[in-house]
């Protein structure tokens, strides 16, 4: 499909909501300069190389074509970060996995995917005294389409890697790389071979030993399941749990009381997409969290950390609504639930973002790589300036509106534009829709019905163009009126084709 960029001009919201919101955008997240290629299909990870922690990514750079690519974006003394060759294959659609595999003090590499050539590669890399890495005689299977992650599960004292995806002859699998004096032995435990998804290992019931949450497409369709470990053998727990495809999940211990809790992300088996966190018990039964506010999202990608300083993890996601991509952080409200930040982060598709305290200052930063709504390719470096400017952002008002999560009394209206065919003419050009106002008693439940409209009515519209669709939360209906007639003026001017979805 031939991919077209979308307009959407500016809106101006109330004076208030707009100055808090770029308040709070300012005063915790500086984008750093990054010079090399953004990417599509992005996996990436912070690694310590010199003494330092540089982002390391794989994926699809824009050169000469679609191409694989395997980038290593060097800090500098300055707070800059330059694309730098790094000898490890060029690869997309894969993943990999950084940890100390022969307890050196160098962070390894784990790694799998697809090169170039349209082979399958993989391979254990091991980080040399002068930073580069050579890849060692262990042969380990080549997957694609799923996840890598390297832990001690059976406590004795060497690092096992369990991966999931999908290997050269189409098979979905799921297994453990059973370490023996470092020789692998693949051991599947009878775990289902699942892709497009992740395998994330745990301690969840506290006897010392990794357990195991599954999630993605497998023989079956889409599943999420939970693996105790013990006696030697994984056996599933009685949890029902959301199938999910194009999912991602991280284990953490959100409400501090011990127990692991974990986050879920990813496409259902109709399409929709749904993100939910979930309460560790003691039994390893599992309570959904509170899920207010959560935007609901698909080819998800989590990280965890605590990005305040509160001592309780927060989580940045990167994903697609039925709307547009998003990458958001979510405030950790103390166990009861998450807010969202509104850090002013560029929503991605296709992409990764991943917490590093790459300046040693106690709070961990963000890498960013995917592709905007827009189409652009992108590879970012976002400082973390909250400890820094923590009076400041004490100071910020409490009662702010974010875009879209308020409730109850106050008024909204969805617009969208787009440089497109939707009316089937033959010709592209510049369209904008726009909804009349209403009020909203759940969460996202204007959008869905906008998209559902602009779907129908406009068969030029496609699914797969991820128009940025938006809506602002007004606190009267004269306000919300003049918001709409300023978006309906500003598409005039810029002469769209003005389309109104009434319902």
């Amino acid at each position: 499909m031939k991919m077209k960029k979308q307009y959407v001009p500016l809106i101006a919201l109330t004076s208030w909501l707009l100055l808090s919101l770029y308040a709070l955008q300012a005063q915790v997240f500086t984008e750093l300069p990054v010079s090399g290629p953004g990417l599509s299909n992005a996996h990436a990870h912070w690694i310590q190389i010199d003494g330092k922690l540089h982002p390391l990514a794989t994926g699809e750079a824009n050169i000469n074509g679609m191409t694989p690519r395997t980038v290593l974006y060097k800090q500098t003394n300055k707070k800059t970060f330059i694309s730098t060759q790094i000898s490890l294959p060029d690869i997309v659609n894969g993943s990999f996995f950084v940890a100390d595999l022969n307890n050196d003090g160098r962070q390894d590499i784990v790694l799998s995917g697809i090169d170039r050539h349209k082979r399958f590669v993989s391979g254990i890399y091991l980080q040399q005294q002068n930073g580069s890495f050579k890849r060692t005689t262990h042969a380990i299977p080549a997957l694609t389409d799923g996840s890598i992650q390297v832990g001690d599960y059976n406590r004795d004292g060497r690092p096992d890697i369990l991966m999931c995806g999908i290997d050269e002859y189409g098979k979905a699998r799921t297994f453990i790389l059973h370490n023996e004096n470092e020789r692998f032995t693949i051991r599947d435990f009878g775990l289902p071979g699942v892709y497009f998804g992740a395998a994330v290992w745990a301690d969840a019931n506290r006897n010392g030993y990794l357990d195991l949450l599954l999630t993605g497409l497998s023989d079956n369709g889409p599943i999420t399941r939970i693996y105790r470990y013990k006696d030697g053998e994984y056996k599933e727990a009685p949890v029902s749990l959301p199938g999910l495809k194009h999912s991602d999940a991280a284990w953490a211990d959100f409400n501090r009381d011990g127990i692991m809790d974990f986050i879920l992300a990813g496409e259902n088996k109709y399409g929709m997409p749904v993100t939910v966190w979930y309460k560790g018990t003691a039994n390893m039964q599992y309570v959904e969290g509170n899920r207010s506010g959560l935007r609901q999202l698909m080819h998800a990608s989590i990280d965890i950390a605590d990005f305040n300083n509160d001592g309780y993890p927060d989580i940045v996601i990167t994903g697609e609504s039925l709307e547009r991509p998003y990458t958001i952080v979510y405030e950790n409200m103390k166990g009861q639930g998450f807010h969202d930040l509104m850090a002013g982060l560029p929503g991605l598709s296709n992409g990764v973002a991943r917490w590093g305290d790459f300046d040693g200052d106690g709070d961990p930063d963000l890498f960013l790589a995917g592709v905007d709504v827009c189409y652009n390719l992108l590879a970012m470096v976002f400082q973390n300036n909250l400890r820094i400017k923590k009076d400041v952002i004490e100071e910020a008002p409490i009662e702010t509106i974010p875009m879209e999560l308020a409730r109850g009394p106050y008024y909204y209206f969805v617009f969208s534009s787009c440089y497109c065919d939707p009316e089937g003419t033959g010709k592209n050009g510049y369209h904008g829709f726009v909804s009349n106002i209403h009020q909203e008693k759940k969460d996202f439940e204007l959008n869905y019905q906008f998209n559902h409209l602009l779907i129908s009515n406009y068969p030029g519209w496609n699914r797969a163009d991820r128009g940025h669709r938006t809506s602002n939360a007004f606190v009267s209906l004269k306000d919300a009126e003049e918001g709409r007639q300023t978006v309906i003026s500003s598409y005039l001017q810029d002469n769209y084709k003005v389309h109104y979805l009434n319902w």
